[in-house]
């Protein structure tokens, strides 16, 4: 006798619940994927989810080294802490009366700056100043930095609101370490108050650690190659906290002992086996499967194979597996809308024959077992050890890049063209600049450098379907759907950078520059958020090999123009549209802070030290590559009555301000541009530039990706403007 079940699509709730929950069943795959949909949005419109948030920074003396802009030498004066310390104003920046705040600093020893504190006027400028006054200076003791933020928690009474422990470090703990190991040591304390989220900046980490701590603590670990990207992973993360749907969801799934179910592409802290429940007469298997936060507009979509359990007494598999598989779901709802009560638990329960196939679309089965393959691969690279820490195993090399190039000829996603499997495998195998996966893994030199502290971090994007940062294809499909997850962005992203500046203090030296201005302007903060590239304004005045003055917009191939060394023709012009962009003003120039500028054609400097002022840009910018010549002083335009820099210019390395890896490199900028595609006038149309998982820049974006505002490109029209900076639309008739 068949025992009826419930369509997938149907739950049972046990307490109402605005959340879907769903049992897929694929028998041609013999696989499930369970299917946890939150809510596109709160029901009433709020800015942000109310937060408890307890930063703890590492002080030690190596946070005093300098954070220069990836792929560039020169030097700001500013440190690792100086940028840290921006990002801490920036989260306050987004903070009101309903959130709170703690700070806890530790170096050699920890120290608790602040309990946790309502962000109200008063007690916001209070934060300020005690995050402007941390100094660095001693040993890295993370375990009493831990210990302190969870203190906090401890001491501070529930209300519902998010909860979270963000842990920045740019090292390896070297003082008071626990000596059987962190997991351990945190699994004798009690219930953890809060998620621990963890940043790991620079290549001098213990990445292993830093993931492990954020599996246990139910939160993410995301790793800043450089100062370019510290902008971008705090303003994701705190984002992600403020759009939290839920907390401490767990999924229960309940099968017959002759079934075995395996979640793919899980070996964390956390994972946990089956078990045998029910009375002894009716036994079933139960696997528990913690998902920590939930947030608003994204799913949570969970892959796992079936397969028979053997020696079962000879069960008919079928009769079995018709009994099919119940799934329930609990969570505790966040305080939304600040009402200073913890919200009671939530459970609902679905059920669903293993047998009756879904009405899922191929494409987004394919989506989810692609993904929980990568998954699994990038797991096995990070095996657990006794002390439930994870460390790569480099012996294996070789195995990794045989495994690699299999997962790669075998992966569903390559079959199907929709944008989610495609921004897989532009992840795993695409092109350069983009398949980070494949660099970071077939050169060893990369996976030792940055593939190991890089690829816990894609991971865990994937594995708790969040976006990270701006940066990977893959988990920029994350979080898109959800309209307050992308307000939170928007608007941190415009806090981060119309704070005024940090300034270096005076017995700091900014160092590497050639320049024959002086420098006037004072750093702007979008420059440590990936800006898109070196380009000018669409208007700007070009002189031509003739003397005659066209717009940078009008140029085209074969085209002479002036340069220092005599006339040159123009070989290919970049165009790229960009929204809200920062620009510089030099005179009558307006173009990029970090475009190579000279007043003589011999010595360089960045507009950024020398600008009378910024504007938000909204139209086109340009860039152009002139014909091959060996001498890199040929590799220049008069623009504005400037000299302006124009790519592939030879200089690739060294102390002159026009020295970059790929705008140096001809060969290299020839190629990327010729991938996007050349017009017969020469004319290449980008959506301005992709970077490697070391943070530099490395290639540029194709025009018809999908473009999403974002940190790279300008973001957001932000709510204010910072000191000097004024909005203007830039106008192309092109």
């Amino acid at each position: 006798m068949r025992v009826p079940i419930r369509n997938a699509r149907q739950a049972d709730d046990v307490g109402r619940s605005p959340v879907a929950l769903q049992l897929h069943p694929i028998p041609s795959k013999r696989s499930l994927v369970v299917k946890v949909v939150p809510p596109r949005a709160p029901a009433a419109q709020i800015d942000h989810v109310p937060c408890d948030i307890v930063l703890v920074l590492d002080v030690s003396t190596s946070m005093e080294d300098n954070a220069p802009v990836p792929g560039e030498t020169e030097r700001t004066g500013l440190t690792v802490l100086d940028l840290t310390k921006h990002a801490a104003l920036t989260i306050i920046e987004t903070l009101n009366d309903r959130d709170r705040l703690g700070i806890v600093s530790f170096a050699t020893n920890s120290t608790i700056v602040q309990t946790l504190t309502h962000m109200d006027i008063s007690n916001k400028d209070e934060a300020r100043r005690k995050i402007k006054a941390l100094d660095p200076n001693g040993s890295t003791n993370l375990w009493h930095g831990i210990r302190d933020g969870i203190q906090i928690f401890e001491q501070s009474a529930e209300n519902g609101n998010i909860r979270a422990m963000m842990v920045l470090t740019d090292g390896m703990p070297n003082h008071m370490c626990p000596q059987q190991g962190y997991i351990p040591k945190l699994k004798t304390l009690p219930r953890l108050p809060a998620a621990i989220h963890t940043f790991g900046f620079g290549y001098g980490l213990r990445s292993g650690l830093l993931k492990s701590l954020a599996e246990y603590g139910h939160g993410n670990y995301a790793f800043i190659p450089d100062a370019g990207m510290i902008g971008t992973v705090f303003v994701h993360a705190v984002a992600n906290l403020q759009a939290t749907f839920a907390t401490a969801a767990a999924l229960t799934l309940t099968y017959p002992k002759s079934m075995e179910i395996h979640e793919i592409g899980a070996q964390t802290v956390v994972k946990q086996l089956p078990e045998e429940v029910g009375p002894q007469s009716s036994r079933q298997m139960a696997l528990q499967i913690p998902l920590g936060s939930l947030q608003f507009g994204q799913s949570r979509d969970v892959f796992l194979r079936i397969s028979e359990s053997p020696g079962e007494n000879g069960t008919d598999a079928a009769s079995c597996h018709s009994l099919g598989v119940s799934a329930t779901l609990s969570y505790r709802p966040a305080n939304i809308y600040g009402s200073n009560m913890v919200g009671a638990p939530v459970t609902i329960a679905c059920r669903a024959s293993v047998l009756e196939a879904s009405s899922m679309p191929d494409a987004e089965i394919a989506y989810h077992e692609s993904r929980a393959e990568i998954c699994s691969f990038l797991s096995s690279i990070f095996p657990l050890g006794p002390d439930f820490e994870h460390r790569p195993n480099l012996s294996k090399h070789e195995t990794y890049k045989k495994q690699l190039r299999s997962l790669v000829t075998e992966i569903p996603a390559k079959d199907f063209a929709d944008e989610k499997n495609m921004s897989l495998m532009q992840d795993l195998n695409g092109p350069e600049p983009q398949g980070q996966i494949s660099l970071a893994i077939n050169n060893i030199k990369f996976l030792q450098k940055w593939g190991v502290h890089y690829l816990p971090s894609y991971y865990n994007a994937h594995s708790r379907q969040i976006c990270n940062s701006f940066k990977d294809p893959g988990p920029l499909q994350y979080g898109a759907d959800s309209l307050l997850f992308t307000d939170c962005r928007d608007r941190l992203n415009s806090a981060f950078d119309d704070l005024p500046p940090p300034e270096p203090p005076s017995n700091r030296r900014y160092g590497g520059h050639s320049g024959s201005w002086g420098h006037n302007a004072p750093v702007q903060m979008s420059r440590y958020r990936n800006a898109s590239g070196v380009c000018f304004a669409g208007s700007t005045p070009v002189e031509l090999g003739s003397g005659r003055m066209v717009h940078i917009r009008r140029l085209r191939r074969g085209m002479k123009v002036r340069t220092p060394t005599g006339t040159r023709k123009v070989a290919m012009v970049l165009k790229t549209a960009v929204q809200e962009e920062t620009l510089c003003h030099v005179g009558n120039l307006l173009v990029t802070p970090w475009h190579p500028i000279s007043a003589n054609g011999k010595a360089w400097d960045f507009p950024a030290f020398l600008a009378d002022g910024t504007v938000r840009y909204t139209g086109s910018v340009y860039s152009v590559m002139l014909q091959r010549d060996r001498n890199s002083q040929s590799h220049a335009l008069r623009v504005a009555g400037i000299w302006g820099a124009t790519l592939g210019h030879g200089l690739t390395a060294g102390n002159d301000t026009r020295a970059h890896y790929f705008f140096g490199d001809y060969n290299r900028v020839g190629k990327s541009l010729a991938q996007l595609g050349v017009d017969k006038l020469g004319v290449v149309e980008g959506r301005g530039v992709d970077r490697d998982g070391s943070g530099l820049v490395c290639g540029f974006r194709r025009a018809e990706q999908p473009r999403r505002l974002s940190i790279e490109h300008g973001g957001i029209p932000p709510r204010s403007m910072v000191t000097r900076t004024t909005q203007c639309v830039g106008i192309d008739s092109a």
